[in-house]
């Protein structure tokens, strides 16, 4: 019965892969900021009495109601989830089990996402677990109602259309003053949580096109002159530039050695005397 226990003792104490430290540590921040309509990544890392552990690891990440995130990644290579790639709702891993790192991201976070978040890691074992216990809080932040850019944009159908891109939370609405009078049938707007864009055709040459926002502490505009469809092509891009350049550069070159061949070739030749000319050809 001794010599039993003893292999017992013996076993845990020296095979590999298993306890070879009795303490568990979850490493998180007090805190993470992110602004409205952005992805959020709170990270949390994590360390096991456990040396090159291979069996399931299951991370869980809750609130203090509920539970929004679990997913098992699995030791079996062979086996679906290893990597706890799946998303669930608008939560994922952005961490990796296998490399202690079981960081949550939260898309296009809103503002009732502000919550204190706690990690917990399980491993096959039900008691071999462990979490943190004082948590990540969410902070979203604002963001402020900014009017970005106004550019001139040609469509695949060749159409050229003025555009005004803002930002904020919520986004601004955007008025056209310039031209005035615009028919509200003209305009489009896409918007998302935080970004907006509105947009009119750009079918008045020689017109100086004004957007405006009413921000929550002034009034933003933005202006560009439109010159007219042939002059407001949009640029040739560097690249295909630079190909047309050296192409042009290599054809020069070869019509330059053509006309050096022929010169010589010419040179080589005796002229005809004039008095091998044929009849009635005059050399005055």
């Amino acid at each position: 019965m001794k010599m039993q226990l003893i292999q017992i003792v013996f076993f845990l104490c020296c095979s590999p892969g298993l306890m070879t430290d009795n303490k568990w540590s979850m490493t998180v921040p007090k805190a993470v900021d992110q602004d409205f309509g952005e992805d959020a990544i709170i990270p949390c890392s994590f360390t096991t009495p456990y040396e090159n552990y291979k069996n399931d690891t299951t991370a869980i990440w809750k609130t203090k109601s509920r539970v929004i995130f679990r997913c098992v990644s699995k030791g079996n290579l062979s086996e679906s989830g290893q990597n706890c790639t799946e998303s669930t709702g608008r939560y994922s891993l952005h961490g990796d089990p296998r490399s202690n790192n079981i960081s949550l991201r939260i898309k296009n976070v809103l503002f009732m996402d502000v919550e204190t978040y706690f990690c917990r890691v399980e491993l096959s074992k039900p008691r071999d677990a462990y979490e943190t216990t004082t948590g990540t809080i969410l902070n979203i932040r604002a963001v402020p109602q900014t009017l970005e850019s106004i550019y001139i944009q040609t469509l695949p159908s060749g159409e050229q259309v003025v555009v005004c891109d803002v930002k904020g939370t919520p986004p601004p609405t955007v008025t056209w003053i310039c031209p005035e009078n615009i028919n509200a049938s003209l305009v489009s707007v896409q918007s998302s949580f935080v970004r907006a864009s509105s947009s009119i055709p750009a079918n008045l040459p020689n017109t100086n096109y004004t957007c405006q926002i009413h921000g929550k502490n002034r009034t933003q505009h933005l202006s560009i002159y439109y010159r007219g469809a042939q002059e407001q092509q949009q640029q040739i891009p560097f690249p295909f530039f630079l190909v047309v350049t050296i192409l042009s550069a290599v054809f020069f070159i070869i019509f330059l050695v053509t006309l050096a061949v022929l010169y010589k070739k010419g040179g080589d030749h005796e002229m005809p005397s004039s008095s091998g000319r044929a009849p009635g050809i005059s050399c005055r």
